[in-house]
């Protein structure tokens, strides 16, 4: 996040949600923005199902699944066309602005009508809402960044932010409000293929740091991203996985490839709290203390570090997931891992990133509660909000405007980006965004499905569903497949009633619920629960070019009702093949 999320309650005078269900998946910043609605914030909402935030909202506009950037393009295209825009902060802290001009010049309200059935004025009220506000906070989360062109959905998000100058000021800028306590820390350890914690493992920095902290030259190859994982595994590339705090048989897109892939490894190690369904797979599992046992930081949404401590010493044989690396590390000869507490851990990260943790230390945590990076030195407060000088981090201090283009074909992508920058004569380091449905309803699967969360359950549950206590507030039919009541006409299906949704990957069966609040021809479930896991659906090839993400948000699918003989025998089949070791030899499922 750009910005504090305590500023949402204080400063935020308009709220712009979009892909969030930000009550049930972030309940604590729900309470921000709900401290800041009370205060007289407006809020507009974006979203293909009506959340309660969208109830909550000023305006609602109910998009089609995949139509992020038609909807964004529009209103920076009406923020241009009625001269919103603040063209002071673009003329001197913004490159590219012709380029985007040029890009959104065909997506007017009138076409935005015609293509999702929403009324131009309901658009273009946002659009003005939006640009007038003195400060106003776009939220966004995996509602818009798990899809084919999620990369480009976040380019457009920022070319809003930017045209409009809501960067660098107190209850304003862009926020990912990410998924858990500790996801922006991971991201910032290097919990990714391309990079390290002191940046891209190809720049000169993250090698220079490497090499100073480390005492080694740092391979500065990209590894493979997890969406890489099965076909490497397939192709025997990837000969040995080892995960932890991570669930892939239930979290990964089309599940039964990935479970069949771990097969083709030499070794599959996982290293978890509890017997995951991915761990129920593995060759070895490295159990491991709980975040109640353990010393460490986390780092929040908001990029705030804050110390967590041991509240009880775990069971013998227990350690903490970074002495178990160590340990690891340590029997197979290798140097640099002979940490002894968890403090040792963080002083060497303030080593390899000096200008973001510098000035971190175990004591100013322990004494302030927590401090937000950048922080270079001890006598720095921490940096609640970013670029307040107005400034990037490229060399020219200047943020990209990133052109973003629409194309109703998938195949087409590539060229239309190719076009635009022969057209525009853009240099071939300056991005280009573009995006398109990665899959279109047709008459085999004519119904979209898209998935999301429930307030009591975390992802796959590892930790939630342990808890009698979240499991019953959840409801105690578990699973369920939510309809909107145009397909629950067109197929006779009642509430309460079994329904199996199917796919060319997959197929899962549940107790069905009309929902109301979902856009006509819409199929939602959770991916909570190994007995109906939405995921098993997802689409894992239609990559983001840029990200690698897979379109886990929208795939096609059908729907039919089953009686309760065939649920209950389709749930047995569905048993045995998750437990069979050779899941694609397992028993035929009922079709």
């Amino acid at each position: 996040m750009t910005n504090d999320l305590v500023e949402f309650a204080t400063d935020t005078d308009v709220f712009f949600l979009i892909g969030t269900n930000t009550s049930e998946c972030h309940p604590i910043i729900a309470m921000q923005m709900q401290r800041g609605l009370e205060r007289g914030a407006k809020m507009i909402v974006v979203d293909p199902k009506r959340t309660d935030m969208a109830k909550k909202a000023d305006i609602y506009l109910q998009i089609p699944i995949g139509s992020n950037i038609k909807t964004l393009n529009t209103i920076i295209n009406i923020i241009i066309s009625e001269n919103l825009q603040d063209q002071e902060f673009i003329d001197n802290h913004t490159t590219g602005y012709e380029l985007i001009k040029e890009a959104v010049k065909d997506f007017t309200p009138e076409k935005f009508e015609a293509d999702t059935g929403i009324k131009k004025e309901l658009i273009i009220q946002a659009a003005r809402l939006y640009a007038k506000a003195n400060t106003a906070a776009i939220c966004y989360t995996m509602g818009i960044t798990q899809f084919t062109d999620g990369t480009s959905n976040v380019f457009s998000l920022s070319n809003l932010a930017l045209i409009t100058g809501n960067i660098g000021k107190k209850g304003a800028g862009v926020n990912p409000l990410r998924g858990q306590n500790n996801v922006q820390g991971s991201c910032d350890m290097g919990a990714l293929p391309n990079v390290i914690p002191a940046g891209a493992v190809n720049s000169e920095y993250a090698q220079q740091q490497a090499k100073k902290v480390w005492h080694f030259d740092l391979n500065p190859t990209p590894g493979f991203k997890l969406t890489q994982a099965p076909d490497k595994m397939d192709s025997g590339e990837l000969k040995l996985l080892y995960v932890y705090g991570e669930n892939p048989v239930m979290s990964d897109p089309w599940t039964e490839h990935f479970v069949h892939s771990i097969h083709k490894l030499d070794y599959f190690i996982v290293q978890d709290l509890f017997l995951t369904e991915s761990a129920q797979k593995a060759d070895v599992v490295l159990p491991a203390a709980g975040w109640g046992e353990k010393d460490g930081t986390f780092i929040n949404t908001s990029r705030r570090v804050q110390r967590t401590r041991a509240a009880s010493i775990p069971a013998k044989g227990l350690e903490p997931d970074w002495k178990i690396v160590c340990n690891i590390a340590q029997r197979m000869g290798l140097e640099g891992f002979n940490f002894y507490t968890a403090a040792s851990v963080w002083n060497e990260l303030r080593e390899l990133m000096p200008k973001y943790f510098g000035g971190i230390s175990y004591y100013r945590l322990d004494k302030l509660g927590g401090i937000s990076w950048p922080c270079p030195d001890e006598d720095h407060p921490g940096t609640p909000v970013l670029y307040t000088d107005k400034n990037s981090m490229l060399p020219d201090k200047k943020f990209k405007l990133v052109p973003v283009l629409y194309s109703d074909s998938k195949d087409a992508r590539a060229k239309m980006e190719e076009d635009f920058r022969i057209k525009m004569n853009i240099d071939k380091d300056y991005p280009v965004g573009s995006g398109s449905l990665s899959e279109v309803p047709d008459e085999v699967y004519p119904c979209l499905f898209t998935t999301g969360r429930k307030v009591y359950h975390y992802h796959t549950g590892t930790m939630t569903r342990e808890c009698p206590a979240l499991e019953y507030g959840a409801g105690l039919e578990g699973a369920l497949i939510e309809v909107s009541p145009d397909i629950a006409r067109e197929r006779e299906l009642e509430d309460g009633c079994y329904a199996l949704v199917s796919n060319k990957r997959g197929k899962i069966a549940a107790k069905l619920r009309i929902n109301h609040d979902l856009r006509e021809g819409t199929i939602f479930t959770t991916f909570h629960y190994s007995e109906a896991d939405g995921n098993e659906l997802a689409n894992a090839n239609d990559t983001d070019p840029l990200s690698g993400m897979t379109p886990l948000k929208i795939t096609i699918a059908n729907i039919k009702k089953l009686t309760e003989d065939e649920f209950i025998k389709f749930r047995e089949l569905n048993e045995m093949s998750m437990h069979s070791e050779t899941p694609y030899l397992s028993p035929k499922r009922y079709t």
